[in-house]
């Protein structure tokens, strides 16, 4: 029999030894989590030697009773001081240590039954509350050694009300993946204390310590392979949590701001490769300072160190080094090129209060200048612009609802016929909180939303009833261009949309032009040509937007089927600039032997009405004719201007 008890606790420290070099080689170091989860370990291995020796000295006489005694009474002591560094483990996992702060009566209170429990083995040594050794070696249990066992229940009771008030609500995987080790450890205590002859307990504690590091969170998931530091899945779901717990946060944000553009210089496994001394670096300053925190790396150059409480004194100082030390101590390969790295402070929720408002944050750092000094995320998040992001969403839904939108029309110039034949509808908003919100703000995070499959529904209807209007049919207006986002063009219902919407106004298909830009062009090339081709074939016409910014080569062009190449603002710029005739001339020239119209946007002077009519565009939209208009000022201009 002594031999089948022992043979549980050999097991429970050879699944500990696997554990120990799994978990703690692949784990962040430095974390409160791998800590108190070393000390578990330690434990459970100290409890389990304990308990395979209380199991040999049992059989042999010539060992003492006192010796006997004490190995009990370790194996006690150990074995009782689990499911307290569980609970820890809990707090740790769960990132709420400074829910623990605001109820020191309920700390005090948690500490109590750890503290009896101790009381009980210290009194046994006098007087025999717990257990004595009796005749033949029998171990003799009095009412303290159920309390110990008691106790030990009772901490996995608070374990799970504690995660049933903190985490079910925020992360119920997590809940349940935390909830799991109380019951199993539960199941092999009762088995311990009624069924005698088998003491599983340290090998159920061995066995829910392999399933939270298996299950809690794969490595591959969790650790970034390039740079050790946490990934940005974990990045977010902590950041979700201790938003939603209410938990005061210091970050430090470190973006390389022209890490893309470094990368396209010097390739994407050289860039990568960089990400390694980077991280080295943070990894080595945040050691300098003894500090306790969490490291991320969220991909392109974009790193994240969450400080704990004890480290809030020296938050910018240590921002401000490891600033420095980047700049200093990290060169690339390219001679005379400089990582350039923007620093942030971020004091949560003072700074930030939400997870979307962080993130935004985080791209928003791309944009800032980088001078070298730690930014306070106040410059950043304290501007007009970052609050009307921040309440986009809000600002869209109330537009919509509200008719905030309004569709403006810019008339366009045909070189040939010398009448504004033809108008690009622009969409605009003025919010009343807000004023004017360019679209160029609202229309990126429209897309990442989905509102601007809405909005876009909105314009097309819109345009299309400005279209089918009496006054529109008395102008002689040949066509109207109506912009396309890439959004719009990745749905697969969208010719139909417009299909059907031309029949319910009764408006010919060549009264619109629809405008894709090159970004649009860039993307899934399959449900593009489908939508395009659609179109195409029941008599609408396609231009190409913003040509020359994007993605786009001539083979492309010569696949799609395009009416109007639209040239962008900066072959404007090249001309004026006057020493890129020859190949503005030589473009235009092959687009129009390709049976291309060809438009030139952004013409704000004669000089350039002039030359780029010379060149041959057939068409001529800017601000020297006019700038967008509302539906009545284009319809009285069309009128003076003798459409």
């Amino acid at each position: 029999m002594g031999s089948d008890i022992a043979a549980y606790d050999y097991c429970a420290f050879i699944l500990l030894c696997i554990i120990v070099v799994y978990y703690f080689r692949t784990s962040v170091h430095g974390t409160n989590r791998v800590r108190i989860m070393a000390m578990i370990v330690v434990l459970t291995m100290a409890a389990s030697v304990f308990d395979a020796t209380r199991v040999r000295f049992a059989s042999i006489r010539e060992v003492s009773d006192i010796r006997f005694f004490a190995v009990n009474f370790g194996y006690l002591l150990l074995i009782s001081s689990i499911p307290f560094m569980y609970l820890l483990y809990i707090v740790a996992t769960t990132d709420t240590w400074h829910k623990l702060t605001k109820f020191k009566i309920e700390i005090v209170l948690c500490t109590i039954p750890m503290a009896v429990n101790v009381a009980i083995l210290a009194l046994n040594w006098t007087y025999p509350i717990a257990f004595e050794i009796g005749p033949d070696r029998t171990l003799t249990r009095h009412w303290g050694y159920y309390m110990i066992f008691f106790i030990f229940m009772l901490y996995g009771l608070i374990a799970l009300a504690f995660l049933k008030k903190n985490v079910y609500n925020v992360d119920r995987k997590r809940y349940y993946v935390l909830l799991a080790p109380i019951i199993m450890v539960t199941v092999g205590l009762v088995i311990g204390v009624l069924a005698r002859g088998h003491h599983v307990v340290c090998f159920s504690v061995a066995v829910c310590v392999l399933a939270l590091v298996l299950i809690n969170r794969r490595v591959e998931d969790s650790i970034d392979i390039v740079t050790g530091m946490h990934t940005y899945k974990v990045f977010a779901e902590d950041m979700y949590t201790n938003f939603s717990t209410g938990k005061q946060m210091e970050i430090i944000l470190i973006n390389i701001t022209n890490f893309k553009y470094a990368m396209r210089m010097v390739g994407y496994d050289s860039m990568l490769g960089m990400m390694a001394p980077v991280s080295a670096e943070i990894l080595r300053i945040m050691r300098k300072y003894h500090a306790q925190f969490m490291c991320y790396y969220n991909g392109d150059g974009k790193f994240a160190v969450e400080l704990s409480r004890k480290n809030f004194t020296y938050a910018h100082e240590i921002a401000e080094e490891i600033s420095n030390s980047i700049r200093q101590n990290i060169r690339m390969e390219i001679s005379d090129f400089e990582l350039e790295i923007n620093t942030c402070l971020v004091r949560c929720p003072d700074d930030i209060s939400d997870v979307s408002a962080l993130f935004m944050l985080i791209s928003d750092l791309d944009l800032a200048e980088a001078t070298g000094r730690v930014l306070s995320a106040e410059s950043i998040t304290g501007t007009k612009e970052f609050t009307m992001k921040k309440e986009m969403s809000t600002i869209i839904d109330r537009a919509l609802a509200n008719h905030y939108f309004s569709v403006f029309y810019q008339p366009i110039y045909d070189t040939k016929t010398g009448k504004f034949s033809s108008a690009e509808a622009l969409l605009r908003l003025r919010d009343p909180k807000y004023g004017y919100i360019s679209p160029q703000l609202f229309i990126p995070l429209a897309e990442k939303s989905g509102a601007i499959h809405a909005i876009g529904s909105f314009v097309l209807e819109e345009v299309v009833k400005f279209i089918a209007s009496d006054d529109f049919k008395q102008l002689g207006v040949d066509y109207i261009e109506i912009n396309l986002s890439v959004m719009q063009c990745l749905r697969s219902n969208l010719a139909d949309e417009i299909i059907d919407l031309t029949r319910k106004y009764k408006v010919p298909p060549s009264k619109i032009n629809l405008e894709i830009t090159e970004t649009a062009s860039g993307y899934s090339q399959s449900k593009l040509n489908t939508n395009i081709s659609k179109l195409t074939e029941n008599g609408f016409t396609v231009s190409l937007d913003d040509f020359g910014t994007g993605y786009s080569n001539l083979m492309r062009i010569a696949q799609l089927p395009l009416n109007i190449v639209k040239l962008d603002r900066a072959f404007v710029l090249m001309e004026e600039s006057g020493g890129n005739h020859i190949i503005i001339k030589n473009l235009i020239r092959m687009l129009k032997d390709m049976n291309l119209r060809v438009l030139v946007e952004g013409i704000e002077t004669e000089e350039m009405v002039e030359s780029f009519t010379q060149m041959g565009v057939d068409e001529i939209q800017g601000f020297y004719y006019s700038r967008p208009l509302t539906k009545s000022a284009y319809l009285r201009f069309l009128k003076e201007n003798g459409a």
